[in-house]
């Protein structure tokens, strides 16, 4: 029977060596797909193919025609169309909220003025 020390050793050698070699695959993995630097080296090795090709690219986006807008111009008549009418409904909320709208306002403008000389 195997002592179980050294069968530990062993089994202690073999994960170091897998890991060593899990850990280099790793780096080489990581080397090869680092595509900033691949993007560098070939922007350093074939710099005038690049100033080239972005010359071409500009020129190209040059001739794209220009884009047009299109203006509609509505006549008094389609805005007549378009209003709604507001109902009795409607016209009840316009009336209270003219009332209610300057009762608000001085009201927050004296809760802010209190605030800020330090009195609320």
């Amino acid at each position: 029977m195997a002592d179980p020390q050294k069968e530990k050793e062993r089994i202690t050698a073999e994960l170091m060596d897998t890991r060593t070699a899990l850990s280099d695959q790793a780096l080489l993995v990581h080397q090869n797909l680092d595509v900033g630097r691949r993007l560098s080296d070939s922007l350093r090795s074939h710099s005038w193919g690049w100033i080239s090709m972005a010359a071409i690219f500009g020129w190209l986006l040059s001739r794209l025609p220009a884009r047009t807008k299109k203006i509609y111009i509505h006549t008094q008549d389609s805005k007549k169309t378009k209003i709604r009418s507001m109902g009795l409904l409607g016209h009840m909320w316009k009336g209270v909220w003219s009332i209610a709208r300057p009762v608000i306002t001085a009201y927050l403008t004296k809760r802010i003025a209190a605030k800020a000389l330090g009195r609320g």
